[in-house]
């Protein structure tokens, strides 16, 4: 089940139900991403990010899909 069919089963994770490491790098993410898009630059950012946080790469796709998507949401109120 991929973040686009949680999403529309209406189902949320909340940032802070994460492990800190995931947290850790979805704040990085959310914080490079805020202007819509990824550069090349901030693309190496953020794989020195999850590498250095021990995230493998397949986890750190997942952690943006699900992000993007809004699966994963700062409260419970996030609509």
């Amino acid at each position: 089940m991929g973040p686009p069919l949680l999403r529309l089963m209406g189902l949320r994770i909340l940032l802070s139900s994460l492990p800190e490491d995931e947290q850790a790098y979805l704040e990085q993410y959310d914080e490079l991403v805020d202007d819509g898009g990824v550069t090349e630059n901030e693309r190496k950012l953020l794989d020195f990010a999850y590498m250095g946080l021990g995230l493998t790469e397949e986890r750190a796709k997942q952690l943006e899909e699900a992000w993007d998507a809004r699966v994963i949401v700062v409260s419970d109120e996030e609509e």
